[in-house]
């Protein structure tokens, strides 16, 4: 709810024929930016958390990873196997081990590195590792998907359902215009505004608890954004328990 890609806004409404479903407007280039750079840190905290993860499980089996399970071959110790062979490969991918740690050795001979796993990660989708398939799904690690992606990355456009509701409080348009079913409305926006209070609750605690812990920029920044959240957060309610209680 936080990101869309496609270009819907009122003249969609008057194409009810064209697109019922209405989606969310793309965000503009300095949200966009700001977003990417968050993410850029993100992956850079998970990128160093999972081979510290990985080579802490290596150190745990006696070097089975690198021994193939069916031949029972070993490409941790020197041999002399042809150039272009899969035992060549492998030997040669565990002599660069050191610069890609998070890629497993089976892996490394597609050319597949640290970096390109990083710059592909989509947190639909999920792992780095194909070795012990760890789970940093969205559910786990904190990024920001603003290109909308399925578990095949196919992009997809994103319901505005929860802004259409702060603008109208209509559950009756959300089912006509937003096609939601009747069942799931409420849920829909039972979760949306949990949200808006977590957040609301995390803002004002960096704002009232922690104020030796800031600087002046930092206040300047969180208490304007607080207040907005919570006038959000005020309007939304206000309108859920409107319809719903």
């Amino acid at each position: 709810m936080v990101h869309q890609q496609s270009n819907a806004g009122s003249s969609t409404r008057q194409k009810a024929m064209f697109n019922p479903k209405l989606c969310l407007r793309p965000i503009s280039s300095e949200i966009r930016g700001r977003i990417q750079s968050y993410n850029s840190l993100v992956k850079k905290i998970y990128g160093c958390y999972i081979e510290n993860v990985v080579r802490q499980m290596r150190s745990f089996n006696d070097g089975q990873e690198y021994i193939l399970p069916l031949t029972n071959i070993s490409f941790t110790q020197p041999s002399d196997y042809d150039n272009g062979t899969l035992e060549y490969n492998l030997h040669h991918h565990h002599s660069q081990q050191s610069q890609n740690p998070s890629i497993s050795p089976f892996v490394g001979p597609s050319g597949l590195t640290h970096e390109q796993f990083m710059a592909n990660y989509n947190p639909t989708i999920g792992s780095w590792d194909l070795a012990y398939d760890l789970d940093l799904s969205g559910r786990i690690v904190p990024f920001v998907d603003i290109d909308a992606r399925d578990h095949t990355n196919a992009s997809y456009y994103l319901n505005s359902y929860a802004l259409d509701f702060f603008r109208h409080g209509s559950e009756r348009l959300l089912m006509s215009e937003n096609e939601l079913d009747r069942g799931e409305t409420y849920h829909l926006l039972s979760d949306f505004l949990l949200s808006l209070t977590s957040i609301r609750t995390s803002l004002h605690t960096i704002i009232e608890n922690e104020p030796k812990n800031t600087t002046d920029n930092d206040n300047a920044f969180f208490k304007p954004l607080g207040k907005k959240i919570h006038d959000i957060h005020d309007d939304f309610s206000s309108k859920f328990n409107k319809q719903f209680k």
